[in-house]
């Protein structure tokens, strides 16, 4: 299963759980991990916005 056939609710979690650990991260002093974590998340942004693209290009191509 490649990543673009993930769930869309299984990106929102994903996002959800890597700004909290982010988050934790730099409240602890970490911040080369909270970094880390931070781009992880918007990546994981990104990929949920390509796929609500695409859902939406193919939601209206005439069959």
């Amino acid at each position: 299963m490649s990543i673009m056939n993930m769930p869309k609710y299984i990106d929102v979690a994903l996002i959800i759980f890597l700004s909290y650990f982010a988050f934790d991260r730099f409240t602890t002093g970490q911040t080369g991990i909270g970094i880390m974590f931070s781009v992880l998340a918007l990546l994981n942004v990104f990929v949920l916005t390509v796929k609500i693209k695409q859902d939406k290009k193919q939601a209206n191509e005439p069959k």
